[in-house]
């Protein structure tokens, strides 16, 4: 292993070792670039052991391995790598606030580098399995995807710490021939290498464009996984579970979902809300293992609307449930469903006068808002305002007279 360290005379570096520092300030726009699957040790919990000042400073990382291994442990904080791109020199600085402690004496490894094109597929981490899409898991989604990495390796905790994470990307990494982002709809995504999938955490956080930031990511100790990377909230990185979708035939509901990997699965059971609770109205055999994607269908004549949970059932008993999804095949009148200045705006004809149930669910199939509304007979059009909704996608449901209408909305400003 080896350091290549460009310094201006006004560096400081205390405890000066190639293994480990107590503390490292770096003055004046000075560089540290780790090179070689080298690892710069802090040995401090402290959140000002990395300190840039006068006119700040530069660590350069820019491929897996080059790391800096900062000894948290049990502390909080906010910690800051004042990451710099090597090609441009242009600052890239990733925040950790650490709101929670860890348990043990764990440290985090943080790198983070770019890729030569648009194909992330090319360059992913040595943990990252592949870069399906969200919703068929059939196509390689890098051009929805920015073109660069993060690692952010929380290791040795008993229980890993919770954190509100920020990143810093270059306007080259979004706008590279053959990506095709919109980056205002940027969030991060994490990939769990245990369950081989991206899509159990949609895109998070908000994007300012001017600042080439997304803020406000959260990172509970579940979701406190190695690599990250940002895509766009419309079209996220895949599930283990690619899709989970409904559609009609004749009067019968047809939910059908696409795994890309399974392992000691016994069977999926198929729920249904019905009275505040889920209960199970089937159960369908898996058809594969490993990381082959299989196709599943259910159908059902009975329970034909509403809303409809995905479970795995495993060898072992363990049930998790892996989607979530509002459908009906009742018929619906015509509804326009719109997203604007934070809140939504509804317009649709009403079959008679009568006071209704709209309820909203977030991807995940939790209710984020409910309120009765008086519907008329005839043409109606309803603005809630202020809804301050995450960026992502929403299921907006409400029973019109016998009917029900259900649509989808994407919060994206």
């Amino acid at each position: 292993m080896r350091y290549k360290y460009f310094i201006s005379p006004t560096l400081v570096l205390l405890s000066f070792n190639l293994f480990s520092q107590a503390r490292v300030i770096i003055n004046d726009n000075a560089f540290i670039v780790i090179d070689n699957s080298a690892k710069l040790v802090v040995d401090n919990p402290a959140t000002n052991a990395v300190t840039t000042v006068g006119t700040g400073g530069n660590i350069i990382t820019e491929s897996e391995f080059d790391q800096v291994l900062w000894r948290i442990g049990t502390s909080t904080g906010s910690y800051t790598m004042p990451f710099t791109s090597q090609t441009t020199f242009t600052k890239i600085p990733f925040t950790a606030n650490i709101t929670a402690a860890g348990t043990g004496a764990g440290v985090v490894y943080f790198s983070t580098y770019p890729g030569p094109t648009w194909d992330n597929n090319t360059y992913r981490p040595s943990d990252v399995t592949h870069m399906f899409d969200y919703f068929t898991a059939t196509f390689n989604n890098s051009l929805h995807v920015i073109d660069r990495f993060w690692i952010i390796d929380a290791s040795g905790y008993g229980t890993r710490p919770s954190a509100t994470l920020q990143f810093t990307y270059r306007d080259s990494e979004h706008l590279a021939v053959g990506n095709t982002i919109v980056e205002a709809d940027l969030g991060a995504q994490r990939f769990n290498n245990i369950g081989n999938v991206w899509g159990d955490y949609l895109p998070q956080g908000t994007t300012n464009t001017v600042a080439n930031t997304t803020s406000n990511v959260p990172a509970i100790p579940a979701n406190f996984y190695r690599s990250w990377t940002l895509s766009e909230i419309t079209f996220p990185l895949a599930a283990d579970v690619a899709y989970f979708k409904s559609s009609c035939t004749g009067s019968s509901l047809v939910l059908d979902w696409q795994t890309i990997s399974e392992s000691n699965v016994d069977h999926f059971e198929i729920e249904h809300l019905q009275n505040g609770q889920f209960a199970v109205i089937g159960f369908v055999q898996p058809t594969g293992s490993g990381n082959s994607i299989e196709n599943y269908t259910f159908t059902s004549s009975v329970n034909r609307e509403g809303v409809f949970q995905l479970v795995e059932v495993d060898t072992d008993g363990n049930r998790i449930v892996k989607s979530t999804i509002s459908a009906s095949c009742v018929a619906t009148d015509d509804v326009i469903v719109s997203y604007s200045n934070g809140g939504i705006t509804m317009s649709f004809d009403g079959a008679a006068e009568s006071m209704e149930s709209l309820q909203i669910y977030d991807a995940a199939g939790r209710l984020v808002y409910v309120r009765d509304l008086n519907v008329a007979n005839g043409a109606n059009t309803v603005v809630i305002p202020d809804l301050n909704l995450s960026h992502g996608m929403y299921m907006v449901r409400m029973k019109n007279g016998l009917n029900e209408i259900s649509e989808k909305v994407i919060a994206a400003e």
